[in-house]
């Protein structure tokens, strides 16, 4: 040791004296003799390095010799005392006030810095990110901030608040930094917490303070010059605000505007003299008020009927981003009406790009076409696109009713920044106003909503009735009594035929076949089957089918339409199957001519050249071929999306006739027809069968009537039973639309998103959602109720009572306790058979009026059933109901009784509900029957058994409790009657002071403000939330999985589940972190992912086997899926359908197709391998697109270079031919 110090102090040594920097101290040396001690190297360390040398080495008087120049000294001279320049975030802006521009305020404003990027910014002036992620962002960037929501740097939680001197000054888990005593911020501290609107209007002319400083300064301003400005103002002019009464709670303020539309606006191009865009029309009046918004800057909300002109709108607001140079964003429900949508948009404008899981054209372009999904992934991800975004075009807003999809509605309007304006575009909903206000508070802008329940082309609307179309409501909306009476004399005659009429035992084989199955008409239902009124169960397959028309009457119907030059018409039929049917039906018919035939032929083949010659000879598209080349064609989600396009574009052409299509052909398809046929106004909701939503048949129904072309549209309802209920039918045809109602729910991927970005709050977002829109509504009222009732509390003068004050609070909480007792006993012992002999006829009780006014006594009249009694009481005074109910305690019970002493013997009948019952008496009214039908003696003696209870001075009995068994029961019996013991030994109550009463009151008056306070203050908590507890518990369930730690910190399999966007997040991340996906081929990856696609059907049975290693993959699946269900369940998460269902409706019914379909396999193979549409397996295997992108993306974050290689070859193998040959919009 002591060799090592000595070779180390020789270097030292010699650095020190000559600076000989070629010293080796493995060179021998004279110093290397004797070891030195431990005492020796410590002394000789001590002179050399800690004691002050007399004089400089030669090497360092070199340097001290040198000859500064003062120039490069006083360059360095910074360098050792100067600070580096502070970083400030913020300036601070004064807020103005009327002409004269007082100063009522100020705020503080964000000033860019240049260290603010996306990775640690959520301002729209950081700087940006890498071009290849200017369209679709990356996970780790943060989002913008979203516009209207307090970010975390002024709330709980902060990371990147500064102070003036751009240090951060609030710790984590605080408020508020520090505040100096005196500073402007303390004396402005409640003026700063309130809105811009909430302090003009505590502004006022007569104001002191700072108002009045700045007054003085202004006094010295020439007079004369003041005078000559007033002689051109009018006297009338006012300047400032009325003054308010402070009590006053303030006034709510309406976000949205409802324009009145009925009113022309004749100086439109006055208003609007250079438009972004010229229409060959003249614009309807509610197009010509939100285009005239949209040049004001302002937001709009348009609701109007299908083929209104709601895309004029979209359309100008298009032209406004063009010209502005911003861009704009049309975001639609479903990618079918994206592509149709790009079509029209390219034939307008030049600049058109389009966004979806699998296409991206132009996607810088200034006018952008997305699916909601696609814009919600770039706003959580930090898209640099969206700073550039001037209208975000939301159509089809009614989908925000979609249970499964709707929240992502919800979603993307909270997170949109500040700067960009929204365009929403719907069908006629009941309350616009309630959801263009919800958008307004949430985004703290004003929405004008522009409502025309005109429709350009009116509705007539007709039953079909054995080849009759019989008019029921004309284009006035009027139902037709008389039209709706006739059609049920033609389906149900008077006088039925003899025998058991059309059908009989023929079952559904006799006109029709199967589809007219069902009962006969005389005396049994429909045509065929079982007899009305029989033991017969009608399953809900025989149901269906006897609501279904018949061969012959499709035929009857579409050629009397085509006779009446109805056509083209759209029939909706509520299954795929029974739409291929329904086209077979006209397997004769023809309504097309040898021109239109070769127009369709051409298009066709066209359409048909992008596939490979075997895709070509598909069954599908040979079957759609001969049914076009007749006027025909069929329309549902089984089809192949290529074959969905040409019958679309065609249809748009009039070259279909007969279109049989499922519902979501109306979902904002812009394809209006002639005629509008429901071959049945029942459909299967995935529960149960029921009749069409008014709004269901009206999104269906307003496809009839092409504007320009038809005076007229058409509606038909076949009937091919019964007719149905005239409350059902009217409800139905004239009934308003649904409702819009939020579906927000939380998911873990929103979740996850909104801890990773830390800034933005989870319960923010809960907070802004359209569900606790009401709650937020009160915010203000109840922030200015806690206020009323804190200054009433303060104000609240108490006489003393000596004698009683003491004792005042233990009388408050033994009588709350024991009226919960009470309460609790009556909820639940009503339920209980034993409870008949308390509540049996003729009990005397005491109860409670339910306005909560008065107190009575009376007795039971009636049987008690359900959960109200009858009562019998006589008129009394009443006694207070906030007295504590202790009748039994001697002396006390005066209080209670004496009141209650009938002042007349005239009977009242109060209907009294069981918790409201608040004391049973042991004591019986004989002979109550009597009593209610007021016999004279039976009343007289009623009357005096009550009177004689209510002067009692001993105290009342109650009812014996011990029939009751249950154990909850009895211990709140045990405690209530603690409760009167411990209740009869207060002094002031077993000698009932005189001042009881009047200290009492005082006591529970206080008690109810606090008590109003706190309860008001709960409803201003995060704790009100209604979706709080289920996020707690989400959390709960993230923690035991790794997700996130116990600080609520992302971890890294947190990180990978924010990456899964298409749904499943929990289980496909614990797939790709068990690392089981790795040890299989790509082929056989993609395979096992399409159970996270394939929503299942029970109806469609799991392959037993494919291959050894699949088997066990899919074994795997399951074990994972069961074990992240089994925390889901133990934590008591609400999980979706498809959640609960997961390993039920054989989702793993498609592995073996897409399996060989990756493998290489034609598509005319594969789709003989299930009974699975082919427009289902090319929807599934699309999606397992992204699905596969996703994980490419996981295993990129966790490291995994085999996965990420073998996602993207699993990309490269499922991508071709028919699957994803090109959509024919695009």
């Amino acid at each position: 040791m002591s060799n090592e110090i000595s070779d180390i102090l020789k270097a030292l040594r010699a650095k020190t004296a000559n600076v000989d920097l070629d010293y080796d101290p493995h060179k021998p040396s004279e110093w290397a003799a004797a070891p030195k001690t431990t005492e020796e190297t410590q002394s000789e360390l001590s002179n050399a390095f800690l004691t002050p040398q007399p004089q400089l080495s030669t090497g360092w008087l070199k340097h001290v010799n040198a000859d500064f120049h003062v120039d490069k000294l006083l360059e360095f001279a910074p360098q050792l005392y100067g600070l580096p320049e502070v970083s400030v975030r913020t300036d601070v802006q004064f807020e103005r006030l009327g002409i004269e521009g007082h100063i009522t305020g100020y705020r503080e404003s964000t000033v860019a810095g240049g260290d603010l990027n996306n990775k640690n910014s959520m301002s729209v002036n950081r700087a940006a990110g890498s071009k290849l992620d200017f369209v679709r962002g990356r996970s780790g960037f943060m989002p913008f901030a979203p516009g209207g929501v307090d970010l975390a740097e002024k709330e709980q939680g902060t990371l990147h608040h500064r102070d003036a001197d751009g240090l951060f000054d609030v710790p984590p888990g605080f408020e508020r930094g520090l505040e100096a005593a005196g500073t402007v911020a303390e004396a402005d501290a409640e003026l700063g917490t309130l809105s811009k609107d909430e302090r003009e209007e505590e502004t006022t002319a007569g104001d002191s303070g700072l108002v009045g400083e700045l007054s003085e300064g202004i006094s010295n301003v020439d007079l004369g010059e003041a005078h000559a400005i007033d002689d051109l103002l009018p006297n009338d002019i006012t300047f400032g605000r009325a003054q308010t009464s402070m009590n006053q709670a303030p006034k709510q303020k309406d976000w949205a505007h409802v324009v009145n539309v009925n009113k022309e606006i004749s100086n439109f191009h006055e208003l609007v003299p250079q438009m972004a865009r010229e229409f060959p029309f003249e614009l309807d009046t509610f197009q010509k008020e939100a285009v005239y918004h949209l040049e004001q800057g302002d937001s709009v909300f348009v609701a109007a009927h299908t083929s209104a002109g709601k895309t004029v709108i979209a359309e100008y607001a298009i032209a406004m981003a063009q010209r502005n140079m911003t861009k704009a964003i049309y975001t639609s429900p479903i990618k079918a009406l994206s592509n149709q949508k790009f079509r029209d948009f390219k034939h307008t404008f030049d600049d058109v790009g389009i966004l979806t899981g699998d296409v991206q054209i132009n996607p810088e372009a200034s006018s952008l076409i997305m699916t909601t999904e696609i814009l919600r992934s770039m706003l959580y991800r930090g898209a640099d696109l969206i700073r550039d975004v001037e209208f975000v075009i939301f159509d089809e807003v009614h989908y925000v009713n979609d249970a499964d999809r709707g929240v992502v509605w919800e979603e993307v309007i909270i997170m949109l920044p500040e700067h960009v304006k929204f365009i929403l575009l719907s069908a006629t909903v009941p309350n616009t106003f309630e959801f263009a206000n919800w958008v307004g508070r949430t985004k703290q802008k004003d929405i004008y909503v522009i409502s025309t329940p005109k429709r350009p082309v009116p509705l007539v609307n007709y039953l079909w009735c054995k080849n009759q179309m019989i008019e029921v409501v004309d284009e006035k909306k009027q139902f037709l009594i008389a039209g709706y009476n006739k059609a049920k004399e033609i389906m149900n005659p008077s006088t039925p035929p003899a025998g058991a009429g059309r059908g009989g035992a023929a079952g559904g084989n006799a006109r029709g076949g199967a589809a007219r199955g069902g009962a006969a008409r005389g005396g049994a239902r429909g045509r065929g089957g079982a007899q009305r009124g029989g033991s017969s169960q009608i399953t809900p397959k025989q149901q269906k089918s006897a609501t279904m028309p018949s061969k012959s009457d499709f035929v009857q119907m579409v050629n009397k339409l085509h006779t009446l030059n109805l056509h083209p018409m759209c029939v909706f039929v509520f299954s795929r199957k029974m739409c291929e049917q329904f086209a077979g039906y006209l397997q004769g018919l023809d309504f097309c001519n040898q021109k239109e035939k070769s127009e369709i032929h051409m298009f066709f083949d066209k359409a048909v050249t992008r596939l490979s010659q075997a895709d070509r000879n598909l069954p599908q598209i040979l079957q759609m071929r001969e049914y076009l080349s007749r006027g025909i064609a069929v329309h549902h989600a089984g089809l192949l999306p290529i074959v969905k396009e040409v019958v679309e574009i065609l249809f748009a052409k009039s070259l279909v006739r007969v279109l049989f299509a499922t519902e979501t052909f109306a979902m904002g398809l812009n394809l209006p027809t002639r005629t509008v046929v429901f071959a049945g106004t029942r459909k299967h909701d995935g529960t149960t069968f029921r009749t069409l939503l008014p709004g269901e048949y009206t999104q269906m129904a307003g496809r009839a009537g092409r504007r320009g072309l038809d005076k007229t549209g058409t509606v038909i309802i076949m009937v091919p039973g019964e007719v149905t209920p005239l409350d059902q039918l009217k409800e139905m045809m004239l009934g308003k639309p649904t409702r819009l109602k939020s579906q927000f729910r939380l998911t873990y991927n929103m979740i996850l998103n909104l801890l990773r970005i830390e800034a933005l709050k989870v319960e923010e977002m809960i907070k802004r959602s359209f569900s606790e829109n009401a709650n937020q509504l009160l915010l203000p009222e109840h922030e200015a109720s806690v206020k009323s009732n804190e200054t009433l509390l303060s104000k609240l003068k108490k006489v003393p009572y000596p004698d009683c004050d003491p004792y005042m609070a233990d009388v408050l909480r033994i009588g709350l306790a024991a009226r919960e007792c009470q309460n609790y006993i009556m909820t639940k012992g009503s339920k209980i058979a034993n409870m008949r002999d308390i509540f049996r006829v003729g009990r005397v009780v005491l109860f409670d009026l339910a306005d909560g006014s008065s107190r009575k006594i009376g007795f039971i009249s009636r049987p008690v059933i359900g959960e109200t009694a009858s009562i019998l009481a006589f008129p009394c005074v009443g006694t207070s109901t906030i007295l504590p109910l202790f009748p039994q305690q001697a002396g006390y019970c005066r209080l209670i009784l004496q009141p209650l002493i009938p002042s007349s013997g005239k009977l009242e009948m109060y209907s009294v509900k069981i918790p409201d019952l608040v004391f049973i008496t042991k004591y019986i009214i004989n002979n109550v029957r009597d009593v209610a039908r007021y016999d004279k003696q039976a009343v007289d003696e009623a009357f005096q058994s009550i009177n004689k209870i209510c002067r009692r001075s001993g105290g009342v009995a109650e009812c014996s409790w011990d029939r009751l068994k249950e154990m909850e029961l009895q211990q709140k019996v045990q405690q209530k009657a603690h409760l009167v013991q411990e209740f009869s030994q207060i002094p002031c109550v077993n000698k009932l002071h005189p001042d009881f009463l009047k200290a009492f009151k005082q006591e529970y008056e206080e008690y109810e403000i606090r008590k109003k306070i706190a309860d008001l203050r709960q409803s201003l908590s995060d704790q009100n939330l209604e979706l709080l507890p289920d996020y707690e518990q989400r959390v709960q369930v993230l923690k035991d999985l790794n997700y996130v730690d116990d600080k609520n910190i992302v971890l890294l399999k947190g990180r990978v589940a924010c990456e899964i966007n298409s749904g499943f997040e929990l289980f496909i991340s614990e797939l790709v972190l068990d690392n089981f996906l790795g040890d299989y081929e790509p082929e056989e990856i993609v395979a096992l992912l399409s159970a996270f696609v394939y929503e299942g059907s029970k109806d469609v049975e799991e392959p037993i086997t494919v291959t050894p290693r699949l088997d066990k993959g899919r074994e795997r699946i399951k074990e994972l899926v069961g074990h992240v269900t089994d925390v889901l369940e133990h934590r008591q998460v609400i999980m979706t359908t498809d959640e609960q269902q997961f390993l039920e409706r054989g989702r793993f019914g498609l592995i073996e197709v897409v399996y060989e379909w990756a493998r290489g396999m034609t598509f005319e193979a594969i789709s003989e391998l299930t009974s699975v549409q082919e427009g289902i397996i090319v929807r599934v295997i699309s999606r397992l697109d992204e699905v596969c992108r996703e994980v490419r993306n996981a295993a990129r974050i966790i490291g995994d270079a085999t996965l990420q290689d073998k996602m993207e070859t699993a990309q490269e193998r499922i991508k071709r031919d028919i699957i994803f040959c090109a959509s024919l919009y695009l």
